[in-house]
């Protein structure tokens, strides 16, 4: 393959090379030219990062970009492996946390895995105060490299207090604006034209805008500059032999600040890239002083993306070096171009963003272009690759009223900043999506590419070998570790170890059998069960009855909660979203106090009861004895107009004044069950009210023990079997019971069907119109879905995000009005 020759700007001489493709034959494919040591040992280091420290990346798609008190927050999650953004077979669990702004876990669920993909929400009480908030997810295999963590700040208003949940760092301020300058390729060359970089911030952490001059030492001026996106920008400069210079800076406020430029190296050789549609322009530039230490010795470039290297060894016989490398070799993302001297030292680098057509194309279709509110909304999506053949994969969708939910487009996080920018850069990344909505100007991007750093991996502890194997391994279910031992308090070596459900439905009544080791420890793995599960763990009698103790380990504990502050986030987070929060606040339901009434707080009976309740006996606000419905055939007929203020429908027990809303549109909220200490989505038409001991109604403070999970009431059930266990939970010598909380089921999105548009009564003020967690796509790429709109008018817009079975990414924006 050739590699045409590049037009010099600010050289006479150019050498040109010619690059000859081949394909390597293990996974990280190399285009190389030469075989010289040294790039053989670089692609042997690459390789050896691509097999052994694979990475994982999380991203979540939520259904809106900000919350609010009482609403619940709908996520998709996407896992992926390595560097070409496959769907993560490995891991089986993604631990997802709300983190409040005072770096405490709020709630934590795990969701399980299939193929790469989950869904789940977080219900927001009433009660939640006000503040930047943030969702953290993670699989244990990404505690190797916690950088790939998906962490992104929420704000969360709220309508029913005013205070404002204080963080225990703010985010970061500075005491005036600063300019930083970054030059192409590294350094700045005596006597060598190069591109220079700068950045400016605010004091509050932000791009700010700048113009200014550049003075040499005599004070004259030799250049100007001003900044064209987010206090960013780029201007030519050569320096001259024995000066130095500086740069007088005004800043957007006026003030004026003048900083040293960085100082110029007397000789030596940088890079300079571009991007030209269809391939990268690079040029290798050194001054004459470096050409004449260094003449013929070899210099080697590695251009490194997704797992592919494109490597050149050539000599040092000119001044500037030219080639131009497909951008067809490489996929969508950061691109590292590297200059490697003859002994394998990185002297010059640049990053490089390519924007290739291999994004998935989405072709949103509906039924009509301008509805009715209330009126059903039919749309179709068909998904193709770049090649143009049809897409099979697993896409979310988030239909959103504009009119109550005001979205900054340039400032979303999205599958596409996530995986293809943000993920790779260090620091702080300010409106991400502005470099992927059309009529952007791709030289922004280039900008950001050298004011900010990699992430992925630094040469020197690569080249020398200076990365350890990873501790982490992929869980693909749930284990349950501990040690046996005996009554004299050796270990109960070889034996075998039983592992049950209190609830037989937990395993589907299965019972796991595992012998110990020779220390007497036990491992059972493998283990899949969604919500809270009660288990216990025995010896098998028969052959062990000297068993005197069980010591089942805890769970991992959670990796520690890094202060993860942004530039500019805002101190009352209701000033960001007052549209929202008006909106919430015409709500009739909302002017009616349907969610804020009070409970009517029921007489507690305190004389002593058997429960499993964690506040204790006599903390309800009701206690119904298993003596007062052992007639009923179903627990649900026994508690129906029974339990105080509360309502049994389909099996599922509400309070009446317990729902949250959607801008509007008031949502059922089904009580916590917990059965026998676990927490369960048990129907209460599957119990049997002659195993009941007794029942209790837990609301308000009473419930608080439970904490976001016992926003909505809890129904505490305590059966006659696990009442009359001891309280430590020791049902018999050598015989343990514990608690672990397993997979948890994401709650179907509300959305109303009207069959009749012209329905009076309740408005509908849904700020989510509808959220499809799990779409996918068939072996023609196509996927169908619908839903009702609400009583809104303006734009509607649809966000349809997801990948596909080879790795491919997609996101399309669709917007249709309803008048």
């Amino acid at each position: 393959m050739k590699i045409a020759a590049l037009k010099p700007k600010f050289t006479i001489m150019k050498k040109v090379l010619y690059l000859f493709v081949l394909l390597s034959c293990f996974s990280l494919r190399a285009y190389c030219q030469g075989n010289g040591a040294v790039l053989q040992n670089i692609v042997s280091k690459l390789k050896t990062l691509s097999t052994d420290h694979i990475i994982e990346k999380a991203y979540l798609h939520f259904d809106k970009p900000y919350y609010a008190a009482g609403d619940t927050m709908y996520f998709k999650a996407y896992v992926t492996l390595g560097e070409r953004h496959d769907l993560s077979k490995v891991s089986g669990i993604l631990y997802v946390e709300l983190i409040t702004p005072q770096n405490t876990i709020a709630n934590s669920i795990k969701l399980q895995l299939i193929d790469g993909v989950g869904w789940g929400d977080f219900t927001l009480p009433n009660t939640l105060t006000k503040g930047n908030y943030r969702v953290r997810a993670y699989t244990r295999y990404m505690e190797n490299d916690p950088e790939y963590f998906f962490d992104q700040i929420f704000p969360i208003g709220s309508i029913n207090n005013s205070n404002v949940a204080e963080s225990s760092a703010s985010a970061p301020q500075n005491s005036k604006a600063d300019i930083q300058f970054f030059p192409e390729g590294g350094d700045m060359i005596t006597n060598l034209v190069s591109r220079i970089a700068f950045k400016a911030i605010g004091s509050n952490g932000l791009g700010i805008n700048v113009k200014g001059v550049i003075f040499d030492n005599t004070n004259a001026v030799v250049s100007k500059f001003s900044s064209t996106h987010l206090g960013m920008g780029a201007f030519y400069f050569e320096p001259q032999e024995g000066k130095t210079y500086k740069a007088k800076v005004t800043y957007a406020d006026g003030s004026q600040n003048t900083v040293d430029l960085p100082k110029q190296q007397p000789e030596g050789i940088v890079l300079a890239v571009k991007d030209t549609l269809d391939k990268m322009s690079i040029e290798i530039r050194c001054n004459k002083a470096y050409l004449k230490d260094n003449l013929n010795k070899e210099v080697n470039l590695v251009v490194y993306s997704g797992g592919m290297v494109t490597n050149v060894n050539t000599k040092l016989d000119d001044t500037n070096i030219g080639m131009d490398v497909p951008n067809k070799n490489f996929v969508s993302g950061i691109v590292r171009v590297t200059l490697f001297s003859q002994s394998g030292e990185p002297i010059s680098e640049r990053l490089l963003f390519l924007q290739n057509p291999d994004l998935l194309n989405l072709a949103v279709t509906s039924n009509k272009t301008t509805y009715k509110n209330r009126e059903k909304v039919q749309l179709s999506v068909n998904a193709k690759n770049s090649a143009g053949m049809a897409s099979i994969g697993h896409f979310s969708v988030s239909v959103i009223d504009e009119g109550k939910v005001p979205v900054d487009e340039n400032s979303e996080n999205t599958i596409l900043t996530d995986l293809l920018l943000t993920g790779e850069l260090k620091g702080y990344v300010e409106q991400p999506n502005y470099y992927f909505n059309k009529g952007n100007k791709q030289s922004d991007l280039d900008i950001l590419m050298l004011t900010q750093g990699y992430r992925r991996f630094s040469w020197k502890k690569l080249l020398d070998s200076n990365y350890p194997a990873f501790t982490y391994h992929p869980e693909s279910a749930f284990k349950v570790t501990g040690q046996a031992k005996m009554a004299d308090g050796s270990p109960l070596a070889t034996k075998p170890i039983l592992l049950r459900a209190a609830s037989p439905s937990t395993f589907n009544s299965n019972i796991f059998t595992e012998e110990t080791d020779a220390e007497g420890k036990f491992k059972f793995e493998n283990l899949i069960f969604s919500d809270t599960a009660n288990l216990i763990i025995q010896p098998e009698i028969s052959k062990n009855k000297n068993t005197n103790s069980i010591i089942v380990d805890g769970e991992d504990p959670k990796p520690v909660i890094s202060n993860n502050t942004m530039p500019g986030t805002a101190g009352d987070v209701n000033s960001t979203m007052q549209v929202y929060l008006d909106n919430i606040r015409q709500s009739q339901y909302y002017n009616n106090s349907v969610v804020l009434k009070n409970i009517k707080v029921f007489e507690n009976k305190k004389a002593l009861y058997k429960t499993t309740a964690l506040s204790g006996a006599g903390n309800a606000d009701q206690l119904i004895r298993g003596d007062e419905i052992r007639d009923f055939v179903t627990l649900a007929d026994a508690l129906n107009g029974r339990l105080h203020g509360s309502y049994i429908s389909n099996g599922v027990a509400y309070l009446n004044s317990a729902r949250t809303i959607s801008v509007g549109v008031v949502t059922p909220e089904p009580m916590l069950v917990v059965l026998d200490g676990v927490t369960t989505s048990i129907n209460l038409n599957d119990i049997n009210p002659g195993i009941v001991e007794n029942v209790e109604l837990l609301t308000n403070q009473n419930a608080s023990i439970y904490g976001v999970r016992g926003a909505f009431g809890v129904l505490v059930i305590t059966t006659k079997q696990i009442s009359s266990l001891s309280p430590d939970k020791v049902i018999a010598k050598g015989v343990v019971q514990f608690k672990r909380n397993g997979f948890y089921k994401a709650r179907e999105f509300y959305s109303p069907e009207y069959e009749n548009t012209n329905l009076t009564g309740q408005a509908d003020l849904r700020a989510t119109i509808t959220w499809k967690p799990e779409l996918i796509t068939d072996k023609d790429g196509n996927m169908s879905f619908e839903y009702y709109n609400g009583d809104g008018h303006g734009n509607y817009r649809l966000v349809i995000e997801g990948i596909d079975d080879k790795g491919n990414i997609g996101r399309q924006v669709y917007r249709y009005k309803v008048e």
